[in-house]
């Protein structure tokens, strides 16, 4: 019975993003959100801004050349109370605790991120797979 509350409160939550945001594409992704490709192993850009007190979207693209596994984690943007939804052609994988723990992308695969912005925080978000390190930071203004 859980699982189907946890599933009903989930479509609700989509529900209410299409309404107010509208089908997610990379269209309409770029009017509300941020666009990071990855390449040559980094995150470009790797410093973005979002209004506080707001939702927003990240949507990540591993634009590698060659096959290169890259990873997105994030502590802070996967906690309860700032993730909304995650979604993409990359596999998300989830904790012991059922949160999503990082998502991994092959070239040519994305991840879309919709998370509640607080003002004043920061949320880190990175890559350390394959033996190098990415940084990437968004700001709550």
């Amino acid at each position: 019975m859980k699982g189907i509350n946890a599933a009903r409160v989930g479509l609700g939550v989509v529900f209410v993003l299409l309404c107010v945001f509208g089908l997610p594409s990379s269209g309409s992704a770029f009017q509300f959100g941020h666009l990071v490709q990855i390449v040559q192993l980094s995150f470009h850009p790797d410093t973005l801004t979002v209004p506080g007190e707001a939702f927003g979207v990240l949507v990540v693209q591993n634009r590698e050349d060659g096959p290169i596994l890259h990873e997105v984690s994030s502590k802070e943007l996967f906690q309860s109370g700032t993730l909304v939804l995650v979604q993409g052609t990359g596999t998300i994988e989830y904790g012991s605790d059922k949160r999503v723990s990082r998502v991994l992308l092959d070239p040519g695969e994305e991840v879309v991120i919709w998370f509640y912005a607080v003002k004043g925080r920061t949320y880190p978000f990175l890559c350390t797979i394959n033996g190098h390190s990415m940084l990437g930071t968004i700001r709550a203004l």
